[in-house]
């Protein structure tokens, strides 16, 4: 598809003369189509010569883009006619109400100023500001990286010990990820700047993804997490002859300027350059433009003010390297695994496979886990269960067509039972689940086996060591391009296994997908996400599309059944996703976690609803109660010091209420008593038999429309609310009906939102 520029640009003649397929405004006016909508802000002084190399680079894809070009306002350019910027050139005041699907920074011979110090700085920082609300996707390019990377990570730059520039050798760190996808494992790009990038604080970054990096000159290539912005510090659009005009720019004002570095064909100036970059320039630009572009970007130019996706899927193409963790109900017999290996095989960008011990395979059947407990407590009868053992995993990889010696695996357990007293076995029996089932799934999909032990690790107290662990087990996931570790335990200073607690297999996943800094982390089970609501009560409610961290914390705390809050600490602290999936249906979207959903279209008013029973309403009264801080802080020490927890508070004037589970009942009582001794005047009054229920929702603050649905559903059933708490963060509402209500009360919330 060709690219369609504006009338008389002077790149349409000579790209035309190349053969390239320019489309001026007045032949578009005959397609029918919706062509990509790009922003070329132009900060380079030989505009007309970037202009004509990006134009050869835009137009070498299958899609139709209409480009625009920006000026800044602050800054006048002094070597292209004023005729030609008004005639081709826009201000920011022009495109400010705008929407565009990219937008590509360019460079400026400004890098060895400090930022602040740049005439047109603070319009820049105005426009890179409003890329986040008015662009999908924006690509920066050498002095454009910096000053992006900059602005919104606050990386700062460095000057180099001599100016890089020339023609150098680059590698990737991500060979799978999609901006470079097709490129050799080794390519050539051209460098010409002073500064380059502080590479230990993009390293460490969460929000920043390394792709490729040069030797000689360091970070070339890297992205956000979300793939909204793209950081290029090299010139892949660079002309056969541009280093060249450089080099005698520069020779003319000083002459010991070096020759470009592996650029003139035995470094001598007079022979005609040789060209190794082209094709990766033209794929990367390429790339760029199909899968962080065109892929992703919403129909409706719109949409972009939300960052709204077609889908509220996550859109994964853009991802690189994906850890998947799969429950025990995903690998309960030889059928399961099979279902396994074909989604394993179906993505190679899935390289890190978590696996937990396997589940039951019907109602009436025991987990292996179950099935190792046993056998730790049988004492003599251990080999009864240890039998059950062996015979299960001997069976499954009978039927999958796989040698391995389950009798070999299992009887390690066995002479260890017999020979070492039960407390020290207490971690080591029930992690045996995950490891052999481990072994055999390594063996029958053709991955490294690596045994958590050797790498997660715990400090003597048993508190799971996070540094440790992620420096060893990344470096050692590095060294392989594809690998299966056991989950839910690793082990101790001196060597002795430690699991982890509930949730172990998912919290080993999550820290693979941290410490070999995935894109996401896909947790494999036998439900299509979380669920809205609780199915003992709802049914078949359905699966949330969308959550975020926070809102899955509260979740959690008002009671639902979901991820271990260490689970979600290892992924959230460093920006990752997580995409709960079905292993049984594969094709279903599940639910994105994700720790900002401005990216992605709300489909659900709210994000899930929960609660329990066996809660009291305890209310104090005291005249002036709040407006004397001192008589508020001796009601909560009271509280406090008989160990009574508050799961919410509400306030008056001259009150304070609070939700307490009804086994504090004994201690609220206490403390009543001495409230009242203490504090002259005060009366309580208490509400029992009370259920809580609490609603999340990340527009709970600026929709009145949930809270309207909310309490008209409970008003149709005359269910009366014993207490209503808004929240503070604006993410949830929690509400106290009677015991009696409690069902009805939660169906009727659930019908208004699924």
């Amino acid at each position: 598809m060709p690219i369609k520029v504006p009338n008389n640009l002077p790149a349409v003649e000579i790209l035309t003369k190349e053969n390239v397929f320019v489309m001026t405004d007045t032949r578009a006016m005959t397609q029918d189509i919706r062509p990509l909508q790009i922003l070329i802000l132009n900060l380079m002084p030989t505009k007309v010569e970037t202009e004509t190399q990006l134009t050869r680079l835009l137009g070498n894809s299958p899609l139709q883009v209409e480009l625009e070009l920006l000026q800044t306002s602050t800054h006048k350019a002094k070597n292209v006619s004023e005729e030609h910027m008004i005639a081709f050139y826009k201000t920011f005041d022009q495109v400010r109400n705008k929407y565009y699907d990219g937008m590509i920074i360019t460079g400026a011979p400004v890098e060895l100023m400090e930022f602040e110090e740049v005439e047109y700085w603070d319009e820049l920082c105005e426009i890179m500001e409003w890329s986040k609300t008015h662009v999908h996707s924006t690509f920066h390019i050498c002095w454009g990286a910096q000053a992006g990377l900059y602005y919104h990570y606050g990386i700062k730059k460095k000057r180099l010990p001599e100016k890089a520039c020339g023609v150098f050798l680059h590698t990737l760190e991500y060979k799978t990820g999609m901006l470079f996808r097709g490129f050799d494992d080794e390519f050539y790009v051209p460098h010409s700047r002073y500064t380059g990038l502080d590479d230990e604080a993009v390293f460490s970054h969460p929000d920043l993804r390394v792709i490729s990096i040069s030797p000689e000159v360091g970070i070339f290539a890297l992205k956000s997490i979300d793939d909204k912005q793209i950081f290029i510090t090299g010139h892949s659009e660079y002309d056969a002859d541009t280093l060249r005009n450089e080099y005698l720019r520069d020779l003319a004002i000083d002459p010991n300027t070096k020759i470009p570095y592996n650029y003139f064909p035995d470094d001598n100036p007079e022979a005609e350059p040789q060209v190794s970059w082209r094709s990766c320039a033209n794929l990367l630009y390429s790339n760029w433009l199909n899968y962080f572009v065109y892929q992703s970007t919403p129909f409706d130019l719109n949409d972009i003010k939300t960052g709204a996706t077609p889908k509220h899927e996550l859109v994964t193409d853009n991802f690189d390297l994906i850890t998947v963790k799969f429950g025990g109900s995903s690998l309960a017999d030889a059928n399961q695994f099979k279902k396994v290996s074909g989604i394993v095989k179906s993505d190679p960008r899935r390289r890190f496979v978590v696996a937990s011990a396997p589940g039951k395979r019907n109602s009436d059947d025991i987990k292996i886990t179950d099935l190792l407990l046993k056998s730790m407590n049988a004492g003599d009868d251990a080999d009864k269960y240890l039998d059950l053992i062996e015979e299960r995993y001997s069976g499954i990889a009978e039927e999958l067509g796989v040698s391995f010696d389950a009798k070999a695996e299992v009887n390690l357990i066995r002479d260890r039972i017999k020979k070492e007293s039960k407390e020290s076995l207490l971690d080591y029996v029930p992690s045996r689940g995950e490891y052999i089932g481990s072994k055999l799934l390594a063996k029958y999909i053709g991955f490294d086996f690596i045994d958590a032990g050797e790498f997660i690790k715990f400090d003597a107290e048993g508190n799971y060591d996070k540094d440790v662990t992620e420096r060893l087990l990344g470096d050692e996931l590095h060294k392989h391009d594809y690998a299966v570790i056991p989950g839910f335990y690793g082990s101790l200073p001196d060597g002795r296994i430690k699991t982890f607690s509930r949730g172990g297999s998912d919290i080993t996943g999550a820290i693979v997908a941290a410490s070999t800094g995935s894109d996401l982390y896909e947790n494999w089970t036998d439900v299509s996400g979380l669920l809205m609501a609780d199915p003992r009560i709802v049914e078949k409610p359905v699966s949330v599309p969308l959550i975020t961290y926070r809102e899955l914390r509260e979740l959690s705390y008002l009671g639902a059944e979901v991820l271990h809050a260490d689970t979600v600490f290892q992924v959230a602290s460093k920006g990752i996703p997580i995409n709960i999936k079905n292993t049984n249906a594969p094709g279903d979207a599940g639910t994105l976690i994700v720790n900002n959903a401005r990216y992605y279209s709300n489909a659900q008013d709210i994000s899930g609803l929960s609660g329990a029973r066996g809660y009291m309403n305890v209310t104090v009264q005291l005249a002036h109660l709040n407006e004397k801080s001192e008589l508020r802080e001796h009601v909560l020490d009271i509280f406090e010091s008989k160990g009574i927890k508050i799961e919410t508070m509400m306030t008056g004037v001259d009150s304070m209420s609070f939700l307490v589970k009804e086994s504090f009942k004994a201690d609220v009582e206490d403390a009543l008593s001495e409230i009242k001794e203490k504090m002259p005047g005060a009366s309580e009054e208490t509400l029992s038999d009370l259920a809580m229920i609490g609603v999340v929702g990340r527009d709970m603050g600026t929709s009145p429309n949930i809270a309207i649905k909310i309490l008209s559903a409970l008003a149709a059933l005359k269910i009366n609310i014993k207490f209503l708490d808004h929240g503070a963060g604006n993410l949830h509402m929690i509400l106290a009906v009677d015991d009696k209500d409690y069902e009805n009360a939660v169906r009727a919330i659930y019908q208004q939102f699924a």
